[in-house]
């Protein structure tokens, strides 16, 4: 936090010498019983590089959009919402590099459940805001924001050049939070969305369900289908008439237990060691 002189400007710009949001967020953690966030976008790793700290919160509201515009009201909350879900899809997968077990994640999945992480989504227009409103614990701080350029993201958070200016004046803060709670209640309800994207990276596996997806990847390309058997391996197939070959397809397109057990009669059929043709077109009649 770097403090311009002659006045009490504080600005946080993520500098070597000044403060980052990550320590102005941190220190606030130990001081506040809420966090109300505005941010453009919003990714995992911004709890993950706040934890054992954002745990002590009573709530986190976090407000968020994209920069995406569409016309109508319905199309601007589904592409949003899409855009939202998949850029936290994306920087899970990012974590998992430096992170591989996700340590950290259990926790946000819990808190989303409980109630004490909530997500909305503002789909009236445009979202690219940008403000931290703390709240503190004890009356005699009050509520302090930070309002500028960061993304509630670790980058935003870290890296990135920002500029954000911390607001102390009461008045001021109270029409931030104002302004927060109308775009709050304008917004939709995402929370739930956000969780299942979260817990399928944190979903348990069993060792063959391991062994079983190990297999599939192994072998993705290699499988053949079933029409590409029947045309390249089966030794019977080519050697049906025409009438027969689609008379069989047609069977393997039908659902049903009799289906079922009608196909795989005929492909007994194929590969049994019959004489001739009209002894097969015999047995087929049979079955059929």
């Amino acid at each position: 936090m770097t403090k311009i002189k002659g006045g009490d400007l504080f600005i946080v710009d993520n500098s070597v010498e000044g403060w980052t949001g990550l320590r102005y967020l941190e220190e606030w953690s130990d001081l506040a019983k809420s966090f109300d966030i505005a941010t453009g976008y919003f990714e995992i790793d911004s709890l993950l590089a706040l934890d054992n700290k954002w745990q002590v919160l009573e709530e986190i509201c976090v407000l968020m959009g994209d920069e995406t515009s569409y016309r109508t009201r319905a199309a601007l909350l589904e592409a949003v919402k899409t855009r939202a879900e998949q850029r936290l899809d994306s920087s899970i997968e990012d974590d998992k590099e430096k992170n591989p077990f996700l340590k950290g994640v259990p926790a946000i999945v819990d808190a989303l459940e409980k109630g004490q992480i909530k997500c909305r989504v503002y789909n009236r227009d445009k979202f690219h805001a940008k403000a931290y409103i703390t709240h503190a614990k004890k009356e005699v701080i009050g509520a302090q924001a930070l309002v500028g350029s960061s993304n509630f993201t670790r980058p935003g958070l870290t890296e990135n050049v920002e500029l954000n200016i911390q607001v102390q004046s009461g008045r001021e803060v109270a029409q931030l939070q104002e302004w927060f709670n109308d775009h709050w209640e304008d917004a939709k309800d995402i929370t739930e969305d956000i969780l299942k994207v979260i817990s399928r990276h944190t979903q348990e596996f069993s060792p063959f369900d391991v062994y079983a997806k190990a297999l599939h990847e192994f072998f993705k390309g290699h499988v053949i289908t079933a029409s590409e058997w029947e045309e390249s391996q089966s030794k019977m197939f080519t050697n049906l008439d025409r009438y027969q070959k689609e008379a069989y397809w047609v069977l393997m397109k039908k659902k049903g237990v009799r289906s079922l057990n009608l196909t795989m009669q005929i492909k007994y059929l194929y590969k049994a060691p019959w004489q001739d043709q009209r002894e097969l077109n015999i047995q087929l009649r049979i079955i059929t």
